[in-house]
């Protein structure tokens, strides 16, 4: 015998609280849900236990994909606790909760057709779930950042319900080329009753470093955890993160000291707006705290790669000549042979000529773009062509538009000219700034002298993204003078 649709709207009425029945099989999205959210359907009849599994009851991305969120009987009878996927649903994604047929009543009625509800995650990251009532941690501090090939991590744990609590640690590998996390592989021995944990294994730091995701569980010692996911039973979790390299390398490095702590810095670059990610499956949302804390934390770079994210941008001296440029540059559109550009634009303005020339072949796509190679203008002083290799106002509602016109302002009417020029800008606006220098790719990202504000870029992995064109065009010249300046912020 089939339930009544009756029981339907009591079913998402309860587990959506004032949702309106758009059909039949299918009732109103819901906006803006955590992460971490748990939902608990609620029926008027008690379950069949036997019913309640991931083919009656599952989430799907809006392709179809069944997503690994898990299904377990709630605190009374008449209803089910969906949790989400390790880690929690994915910002700014829309998911379709499905209630199946299957599902029956203890006398054996089912209901009498599917139904569907869409949700959709807020946009921006957490570092961790917050169910009230529960242990959760509230703080990690790892004893070694950056770590070491064959080295354990040791996590020194805070959390609430003092001493009364267990933790059990899984770790999960970034890969950047594919820009997914691997799965995650356990550090402990199931749930351990100690504040200070060491991993037991070792991590890998592969050619230029391994970023590492941990997930901290914690429950109630001696009992059960209340919610369940794909790895264990826990009753809150905490998201953190570290990276390992193969060595530390401080050969050429000075550091400066800044008057604001990490957290200090921290706390204006968590705000909304100010900081975004791309990392992982999601699109541009919001940035955690940690996440945010993983790149601001200059000790997780002071590797051999790492470390040019502190390279000094600024004219250093005469090692870098124009032929280092041009072989750089040969095969690179209207830029080959501009070499001698290239220097006497980074010496006039105090600017390394290796990071002009990676600038101008990134937002030329390799001397290809068509302000690069020209566009024609007309203004006051007549119809000119006018070049922009830098892409300097050259605003995303029409670039080639804005950066020509600016670019006739400037007369910039031959690519040296254009080379000059906009190194002069950059200079003035960033690495040189009279208000606010940003002489490293960190300090461009970071603007650590006024955190949050005046940022080239909200990406929080801007800096490191431009490593590798950094390094591998500073590898081709013949003798560069490297000089390194990293940022000590005040303890």
């Amino acid at each position: 015998m089939k339930i009544r649709k009756v029981i339907i709207s009591s079913l998402i009425f309860s587990m959506c609280l004032g949702s309106k029945v758009l059909a039949s099989n299918k009732f109103q999205s819901k906006v803006n849900i955590s992460i971490d959210k748990v939902w608990t359907v609620k029926f008027n009849f008690g379950l069949n236990r036997d019913t309640i599994n991931n083919k009656n009851i599952y989430v799907t991305d809006t392709n179809g994909q069944k997503i690994n969120v898990n299904i377990t009987p709630g605190k009374d009878e008449n209803t089910i606790d969906i949790v989400p996927i390790t880690g929690g649903y994915i910002p700014a994604k829309t998911y379709v909760l499905n209630l199946g047929t299957g599902i029956e009543s203890i006398g054996g009625k089912s209901l009498k057709e599917p139904t569907k509800m869409n949700f959709t995650i807020e946009g921006k990251n957490k570092d961790g779930s917050n169910y009230i009532d529960l242990p959760k941690v509230t703080n990690v501090k790892m004893e070694k950042e950056p770590i070491l090939p064959g080295q354990t991590q040791t996590f020194d744990l805070t959390s609430t319900g003092a001493n009364h609590v267990e933790y059990r640690i899984f770790v999960s590998k970034y890969t950047y080329g594919v820009d997914k996390f691997e799965d995650f592989k356990e550090v402990t021995n199931g749930y351990i009753a100690n504040n200070k944990i060491t991993s037991n294994k070792t991590f890998e730091a592969g050619n230029d470093g391994e970023k590492y995701r941990v997930i901290i569980y914690v429950k109630r010692a001696g009992q059960k955890g209340l919610y369940k996911d794909e790895l264990t039973d826990f009753d809150n979790y905490y998201v953190d993160y570290f990276r390992c390299v193969n060595r530390i390398n401080n050969s050429n490095i000075t550091n400066t000291n800044y008057n604001n702590t990490i957290d200090e810095v921290l706390n204006k670059q968590a705000l909304p707006s100010v900081s975004v990610t791309d990392e992982g499956p999601s699109a541009w949302v919001g940035a955690s705290r940690n996440q945010i804390k993983y790149y601001l934390n200059p000790e997780n770079f002071t590797d051999e790669y790492g470390k040019y994210m502190f390279l000094k941008l600024s004219y250093i001296d005469d090692s870098i000549t124009a032929e280092d440029i041009d072989g750089i540059l040969k095969g690179k559109g209207i830029l080959e042979g501009k070499g001698q550009a290239f220097v006497n634009a980074g010496k006039t303005h105090n600017i390394n000529p290796i990071y002009l020339a990676s600038h101008a072949l990134l937002e030329t796509g390799n001397g290809k773009s068509k302000l690069a190679n020209g566009i024609e203008v007309t203004g006051d002083d007549g119809k000119k062509k006018v070049y922009n290799m830098f892409g300097i106002k050259a605003f995303d509602a029409n670039p080639d538009k804005y950066g020509s016109e600016f670019a006739y302002e400037q007369k910039w009417v031959t690519p040296e000219a254009a080379i000059i020029g906009g190194a002069k800008y950059i200079a003035e606006k960033y690495v040189n700034s009279a208000e606010n220098p940003r002489e490293t790719l960190y300090e461009m990202k970071w603007n650590p002298y006024t955190p949050g504000s005046y940022q080239y870029a909200t990406d929080i992995g801007w800096a490191y993204k431009q490593v590798k064109n950094i390094k591998d065009l500073m590898d081709k010249c013949e003798n560069p003078t490297l000089v390194f300046k990293k940022p000590v912020y005040k303890k």
